[in-house]
């Protein structure tokens, strides 16, 4: 499962967090699902999918994706942590190995297509997979009131949605185009569609357990998937100018000096009374696995780091 092993000495207090399993909000098709509507939550259900990515047997990320037209076919729209290396953020990891689960429940190969580590998207194709309505997305960027992100576990494959609404951006994040719902997932609604209630796709989740939940606008990705398309055109002529970096592409108008980071909790093990405590706290008590010693963490800026 590519977690860490527990502590040498554990206590029935103790338990794994920061899991690929832990689900969120209500499972389809209970709770939010009906204020959905019957006709949505079945639209949502047949282009939402979970995906994995494995070194060998060993499962490296899992998170949520959805099936969008796009170049004249339909492919999956999801998060860039399904490929970015653990050991350089700047980098994927080409030997990584890509498993879909799909509406069916059938499990199948995802090949990447494209990626922005920038903006943290990447588009997966699969073969043989009929999609007979993927996504309808909604290009505004206003007049919304309630939102629904949506989440699909890779291991149980359970369906998930909350509601929340949007409110002011107040996180940590780089990237100058997020915005913010007051949703609550966990790292297995990753690139998953934030939805409004007529089913219609705003954007793309992300995961912040503090703050909410960020996401990308669809008017932002739209503008990706157009330089993607733009590579694909280039690839096919054979030009010479296709960008080699395809992690550093920015959009016009962004100012930003460095490549964007995307922060992710990092499982690990610590006491039941821990994962509790008030989240503004933003620390975590947990223990190294190898000496059985407690370790205190904390975010920087977003990122994780060990506080001494």
């Amino acid at each position: 499962m590519g977690y860490p092993k527990p502590p040498m000495v554990l206590d029935d207090d103790m338990i794994l967090v920061n899991t690929f399993e832990e689900a969120f909000g209500d499972i389809y098709p209970k709770g939010v699902w009906r204020e959905l509507g019957k006709k949505a939550s079945s639209n949502i259900a047949r282009y939402v999918v979970a995906l994995a990515s494995f070194i060998g047997y060993k499962r490296s990320f899992a998170c949520t994706g959805f099936f969008i037209e796009w170049n004249g076919s339909t492919i999956i729209l999801t998060s860039a942590s399904l490929v970015r290396s653990s050991s350089d953020e700047n980098r994927i990891d080409e030997n990584l190995r890509i498993e879909v689960l799909l509406p069916s429940k059938r499990r199948t190969e995802g090949r990447l297509q494209h990626y922005s580590l920038h903006y943290n998207i990447a588009l997966v194709s699969v073969e043989d997979c009929r999609v007979v309505r993927p996504a309808n997305v909604h290009p505004s960027r206003f007049g919304w009131s309630k939102v629904a992100a949506i989440g699909h576990c890779f291991e149980s494959g359970a369906l998930m949605a909350t509601c929340g609404d949007l409110v002011s951006w107040s996180g940590t994040l780089d990237c100058q185009y997020i915005v913010r719902s007051t949703c609550k997932i966990t790292k297995a609604g990753i690139g998953g569609p934030l939805v409004n209630l007529d089913e219609e796709v705003l954007g793309m989740n992300f995961c912040d357990t503090r703050i909410g939940t960020p996401f990308l606008l669809w008017t932002d990705i739209d503008n990706i998937l157009a330089h993607f398309r733009e590579k694909s055109k280039a690839i096919e002529f054979g030009s010479d100018s296709v960008p080699s970096g395809a992690a550093f592409w920015k959009m016009h108008g962004d100012h930003s000096g460095l490549l964007n980071r995307w922060p992710v909790p990092m499982p690990c093990w610590c006491h039941r009374e821990d994962v509790h405590k008030d989240k503004s706290e933003d620390e975590l008590v947990s223990f190294d696995p190898q000496t059985g010693r407690k370790r205190r963490y904390g975010y920087i800026q977003g990122v994780k780091v060990e506080l001494y």
